[in-house]
């Protein structure tokens, strides 16, 4: 438990017992856990600089899946049941003697407030059209819905795929699979509004720093303008009549911008490259270099690639593939000495 509050972004810090407790013996010594601004471990090396030798979220991913395994030796096997379930309910299975390991799921990241998926059905139902006949399923995933901490592990440990908007449910994507996929939604951020840290994609986002050097992939996609429900009625090529409509706080609008609390459109073509990309087993990138490529025609960012070097090699290795940073665009005000600088919780 106290490692998931470490990883959760809190610090570890001893204290006198009775600075908590007036009845504690004053030579007692307790653990005090506090927030940290952002889920980041400065004590691991993953912090903003971002150390290449750092393997502590790695390690920690690998912690938090023996402990289950310790704790549930049939862990495994739930999760087969789980996943046969969730086929059974979208009819694509009849019986509990089906094959599901011939399956893919891919689960997309619904909230119930706050950065909503607005055009989430309509995902789905493309990718059921496009993939169900390629053995791909898509589902929707809320972690509200789970009963208990054991039932967010097999709602994630049954996914392939886990695809979502930058903040806090993605960090579930831990628990994927081992070579499992998280697509990361990076919010538009104009550079007149705060928040340009979580759409880098010249070095990770602070998700990012999370699945470096795992055994998953983790890719980002940009979105754009037209991602923002708001101010649909200005012409969008009026780039300062725009600005001036969704910075508006007399009219309620600019509470509704800000990246934290907007709720978004995804574009749907998105959808169906990733998955005709990276999980169609045909179409199975082998090489890290095939990834790359795959991930530089669509307009992803491969933040971490669990890859080979090449096809003949047996053993896979992660890499990171950022873009080069833009020095033309416009630097954001918020931002100092061009470095974005993150504040309050970074995966809110």
């Amino acid at each position: 438990r106290a490692r998931k509050l470490i990883f959760c972004g809190y610090d570890a810090e001893s204290a006198p017992a009775s600075s908590i407790a007036h009845d504690a013996d004053p030579e007692e010594v307790a653990t005090v856990f506090k927030p940290r601004p952002a889920i980041t471990n400065p004590d691991a090396q993953c912090y903003v600089s971002l150390d290449p030798k750092c393997v502590a979220y790695r390690k920690l991913q690998r912690d938090l899946i023996s402990t289950y395994r310790e704790k549930d030796p049939d862990i495994n096997q739930k999760i087969r049941q789980y996943q046969r379930r969730i086929l059974i309910e979208n009819g694509l299975i009849h019986n509990n003697t089906s094959d599901v390991d011939e399956w893919r799921l891919v689960g997309l990241a619904h909230r119930t407030y706050r950065r909503i998926w607005l055009n989430i059905d309509d995902a789905i139902a493309l990718c059921d059209r496009k993939f169900r006949r390629h053995k791909i399923v898509c589902i929707s995933i809320d972690v509200e819905e789970a009963t208990s901490p054991e039932e967010q592990l097999l709602m994630h440990r049954s996914l392939h795929a886990f695809i979502g908007v930058h903040g806090a449910q993605l960090t579930q994507g831990v628990l994927l699979p081992k070579h499992g996929y998280i697509l990361e939604f990076l919010p538009w951020v104009p550079f007149y509004l705060w928040g340009s840290w979580v759409a880098t994609t010249h070095v990770p986002t602070p998700l990012g720093v999370i699945f470096q050097k795992t055994h998953l992939n983790h890719v980002g996609y940009p979105l754009g303008r037209e991602s923002v429900p708001l101010c649909s009625d200005v012409d969008k090529s009026d780039e300062e009549r725009t600005r001036l409509c969704l910075m508006n706080e007399t009219s309620g609008v600019l509470e509704k911008f800000r990246w934290a609390d907007r709720d978004f459109n995804v574009p749907l073509q998105t959808i169906e490259d990733f998955v005709s990309e990276f999980l169609l087993k045909e179409n199975n990138p082998i090489t890290c270099d095939d990834m790359q490529k795959r991930a530089e025609r669509k307009n992803f960012v491969m933040y971490n690639a669990f890859c080979k070097q090449n096809a003949t090699q047996r053993m896979f290795i992660s890499k990171q593939y950022y873009r080069k940073k833009d020095d033309r665009r416009t630097k954001n005000v918020h931002e100092r000495g061009g470095t974005p600088m993150p504040r309050g919780n970074a995966l809110d």
